[in-house]
């Protein structure tokens, strides 16, 4: 006899359906491993609000936060090496007080790092020893080799625009974020630390002097006169070279990304942690290498990373499955995969389907983006919930 193991739940009427017609083999809904949930910096700026979180965590069966304790360039805990969030009280620490209140329960914290992007307001920060007034080589410059530092924060961006990045070719940057997990992962007993924007700002970004110069000692040419065209068949170099060559430029890039996750994972093992290794990742594979320089597919194969998270968005129905379809089509370790799902842009009975849809195809780990406050207070979340926590057993 197959048990249903559920709350009072509100689930869509096809699976009613479904159910009532004994058409559930047994593996089709199993249990769900992961139960994640994003919590930005702005649910976590006092007690009370860590409190409503941790709350809703119990409530909701999660197990998994992802718990951000950096934003842009700073600190939601307490830190040697960047200033605090502007927004926090000096004298708290959301991460500790988090930590000490889960520390009897089940529910594991991942420290939510914010990694190349700096800086997106329309003010330039407060504190000084932010990085922002303090490395101008460490930003990321675009092909016409124009540098993030010159961007006039007051003035009015395009809406895709989302911030100040720091470059990865310069091995400055990379340092300097590798000080800061370690100060982290030493201070603090998190389970895991889970690494966003983990990448460039778009593929016409990466131009950093520091990437241009160890690149052309390596094969004497400058990438910009590769994407100018100067290097070219128009100018007597062979197809096959410019082919090469415009590889290589892509392989370079991506390479500094894989790089400062290896290095993560090296410090962990050098410190013996039992830390996991998760990256929000952008989740169309191929877009995510080839724009973003998210090489996501090769972390999970060399297991640099424990798992990444794929930030589908997506409010269209079919192209939410199609990243399912794909990631099927490739026969990824989906013990290393987690399904994202936003809250922000769809209607809880959208999310819900996706749910059950991602389920039936063998899905066994989610993450909500994000946990709200003013959406928890009217039990906006409550059917979604049902859905993630419903199994036949």
């Amino acid at each position: 006899m197959i048990n249903y193991t559920y709350r009072k739940i509100k689930l869509p009427l096809f699976v009613f359906i479904l159910l009532s017609l004994n058409l559930f083999p047994n593996t089709i809904l199993p249990k769900i491993v992961d139960n994640s949930l994003w919590v930005k910096s702005t649910s976590i700026l006092d007690s009370s609000s860590v409190d409503s979180v941790f709350n809703f965590a119990v409530k909701n069966n999660i197990n998994k936060l992802f718990y951000q304790v950096r934003y842009r360039g700073d600190a939601l805990y307490n830190s040697n090496l960047v200033p605090k969030h502007e927004k926090l009280d000096s004298l708290f620490d959301p991460l500790n007080y988090i930590l000490q209140k889960t520390d009897s329960t089940d529910i594991e914290i991942h420290a939510w790092f914010n990694t190349y992007i700096l800086w997106s307001s329309d003010k330039k920060p407060i504190d000084k020893n932010h990085l922002y007034f303090n490395c101008d080589e460490c930003f990321e410059v675009d092909l016409n080799g124009k540098s993030d530092i010159s961007i006039p924060l007051h003035q009015i961006h395009s809406k895709s625009w989302e911030g100040i990045y720091l470059s990865p070719l310069n091995p400055d940057v990379n340092t300097h974020l590798l000080n800061v997990v370690n100060e982290l992962i030493l201070n603090y007993k998190i389970h895991g630390i889970h690494f966003d924007y983990l990448r460039y700002q778009d593929n016409f970004y990466g131009y950093n002097r520091f990437g241009l110069n160890e690149f052309e000692n390596k094969y004497s040419i400058n990438p910009i006169d590769l994407k100018r065209g100067i290097i070219s068949e128009r100018f007597g170099y062979s197809k096959s070279y410019v082919d090469s060559m415009k590889i290589n430029w892509e392989k370079f890039k991506s390479s500094k990304i894989t790089e400062f996750v290896r290095s993560i994972k090296y410090l962990l093992l050098s410190n013996s942690l039992d830390i996991k290794v998760s990256a929000a990742v952008k989740p169309d594979i191929l877009e995510a290498k080839y724009r973003w320089y998210q090489d996501w597919e090769s972390w999970i194969n060399e297991d640099i990373i424990d798992f990444c998270v794929l930030m589908n968005y997506y409010d269209n129905f079919e192209k939410y499955n199609n990243i399912n379809r794909i990631i099927n089509s490739k026969n990824l370790n989906k013990d290393k995969i987690s399904i994202g799902i936003s809250v922000f842009n769809q209607n809880q009975t959208m999310i819900s389907n996706k749910i059950l849809l991602s389920r039936f195809e063998g899905f066994k780990k989610f993450a909500l983006f994000p946990y709200e406050l003013e959406k928890d207070t009217i039990n906006w979340y409550e059917s979604i919930y049902n859905t993630l926590n419903f199994y036949i057993d």
